[in-house]
């Protein structure tokens, strides 16, 4: 009788609970974004005789009650914990390794591709005859690995980092490698919750450009401190108890700059490197020249010495050009992701003569935006 009586409690206080969460499902406020998981939740699905048909509202629906179940980001967080309780370090794709650190694996990726990708920036700097560096960003995992967890999938940086210097023949080469695992015990060059260098790790990157191109360093002071930063990995992990980042702003003194930033509705400018309203932020990283755009244009008023790059990148560059602006009079910035337009009349209109490639090892062996480089 003890053991009916049980089993019908719990039956009720289940039946209750799983009330409770559907009646909370539509009392609820929808949220459009997940501030942990840094991306747009599925809307409400339109009902209509060709999406039932096809299947789109039945995946639609399935979405949309997943990103707005109650108290999703605590039970996200919970799984996440138990997975790694039960020995599934990196089930997320994301690792929980010591000091802190949630470093993502790397993605499998064809060698073919990577050295395609490496040709085909060559080939488009050669058509230009422009003179061309190249720098690769180590990946955190394969810097870092001193922090990972005992059993990993292997990082393989060498191979496309030695790959891509090979290849370079009529281009300089700034090989990173070295560097960074002698600092990596002194500076924190990453960030513990993204994939991204520290402001520190892309100041040495630039005082191995400055050193490697024999160009004066500039002098740089921390100028802000701010704390809060939870980066792409922990949006990724669930493991919403690690501790964020703290992001740093350092500055030359030389106020004078020009941003240009091209948007679909025209053009926004700025006197300033830093677009510091993204402090307020989880991920703080945009406040390095507002984050991703197709065309980024940075001028320094205060330089004159007829050096104009044409910096062909990734989002490892946003930080490391708000050093390098201190020696170029001017910088046009371009994410092969967003830009369509053409570079040759890019590269004429604003008399650019000098190429820089700038790509982490990930987008480097992976892009695949990077053709576009041959149809332009």
């Amino acid at each position: 009788m003890k053991k009916k009586k049980r089993k019908a409690l719990l039956s009720a206080v289940f039946l209750i609970f799983v009330f409770s969460l559907a009646v909370l499902f539509f009392v609820l406020p929808k949220a459009e974004r997940s501030q942990n998981e840094k991306r747009v939740l599925a809307g409400k699905p339109k009902l209509s005789l060709s999406a039932v048909a096809d299947g789109t509202f039945s995946k639609e629906l399935d979405d949309y009650l997943a990103d707005h179940f109650p108290f999703r980001d605590v039970f996200v967080g919970v799984n996440s914990y138990a997975k790694l309780a039960l020995g599934e370090n990196g089930s997320s794709g994301i690792y929980k390794c010591s000091d802190g650190y949630l470093i993502a694996q790397q993605s499998d990726f064809d060698m073919k591709k990577a050295e395609s990708n490496i040709k085909n920036m060559l080939s488009f700097s050669e058509s230009t005859g422009l003179p061309t560096t190249f720098m690769i960003v180590p990946s955190s995992g394969y810097i870092m690995d001193n922090v990972l967890p005992r059993f990993h999938k292997p990082y393989r940086d060498d191979e496309v980092i030695s790959m891509a210097k090979e290849l370079c023949k009529n281009a300089d080469f700034i090989d990173l490698r070295q560097t960074f695992r002698e600092n990596r015990d002194s500076v924190q060059l990453y960030y513990k919750t993204d994939h991204h260098l520290t402001s520190r790790g892309s100041k040495l990157m630039y005082d191995e450009f400055c050193e490697a191109k024999k160009l004066p360093k500039a002098e740089f002071t921390l100028s802000k401190t701010v704390d809060g930063f939870y980066g792409t990995a922990y949006s990724k992990s669930g493991l919403w108890l690690t501790k964020g980042d703290s992001v740093e702003i350092w500055k030359s003194g030389n106020t004078s700059h020009e941003v240009i930033i091209e948007e679909k509705d025209g053009a926004k400018k700025s006197e300033s490197l830093y677009f510091e309203d993204h402090l307020n932020d989880m991920d703080k990283y945009p406040v390095f020249l507002d984050g991703n755009h197709a065309l980024v244009t940075v001028r320094n008023k205060n330089c004159r010495n007829g050096k104009r790059l044409l910096l062909i990148k990734d989002s490892f560059a946003h930080c490391f050009a708000t050093f390098l602006t201190e020696n170029y009079e001017e910088i046009c910035m371009v994410d092969m992701r967003y830009y369509r337009d053409n570079l040759r009349q890019l590269i004429k209109s604003e008399s650019l003569n000098e190429i820089l490639y700038l790509y982490g090892t990930e987008n480097a062996a992976t892009s695949t935006d990077i053709a576009w480089l041959a149809m332009m």
